[in-house]
């Protein structure tokens, strides 16, 4: 769940001459898409500022029954054809979480969020870069961190349209 996470904070573009061409499209990013049931394991927004930099928001299933999201806003660049992004502990405290798409109850929240800020601190202060590759109908996102390859953490993404229909879920 961690590692999909963290693609999407590093963000996925295709390698282009504007990675970012879908979201200015308004495309959100669909990260383990079904396609037959149009669902995604998480999807992602951003916003695009005037110097090159994004800023995104990712809402991701934490658990698919009943249906726990937790939403988590950060910042990047795109470097060398790549987005990339600082991996802040402090992105992760400020997550929100929803349940059936209700705000959680704080206890619940206050019950995931110390296992989540604990599964990405390893990785905390290091930065996460992510290109993608065409796979058939989507693409492969694949991951490095502080440059090193990371290949467990790749995944499948498809830029898809909110008239596509697409929604969180597995």
């Amino acid at each position: 769940m961690i590692e999909a996470f963290l693609l999407l904070l590093a963000g996925t573009t295709p390698q282009a001459a504007d990675p970012l061409a879908p979201a200015r499209a308004g495309k959100q990013q669909c990260a383990n898409p079904n396609i037959e049931k149009k669902t995604c394991a998480a999807m992602s927004s951003y916003a695009l500022n005037t110097d090159g930099s994004f800023e995104s928001t990712t809402t991701m299933v934490v658990s698919p029954q009943p249906l726990i999201t937790m939403q988590v806003k950060s910042k990047g660049t795109v470097k060398d054809g790549a987005t990339c992004g600082l991996i802040r502990s402090e992105d992760f405290q400020a997550a929100t979480f929803a349940m059936d798409g209700k705000p959680a109850d704080p206890a619940m929240a206050d019950a995931i969020r110390p296992q989540v800020v604990a599964s990405i601190a390893p990785m905390a202060g290091k930065t996460g870069c992510t290109r993608e590759t065409p796979d058939g109908a989507t693409a492969k996102a694949e991951v490095s961190i502080d440059g090193v390859a990371r290949p467990e953490m790749a995944q499948r993404v498809l830029w898809v349209s909110p008239a596509d229909g697409y929604k969180l879920g597995m």
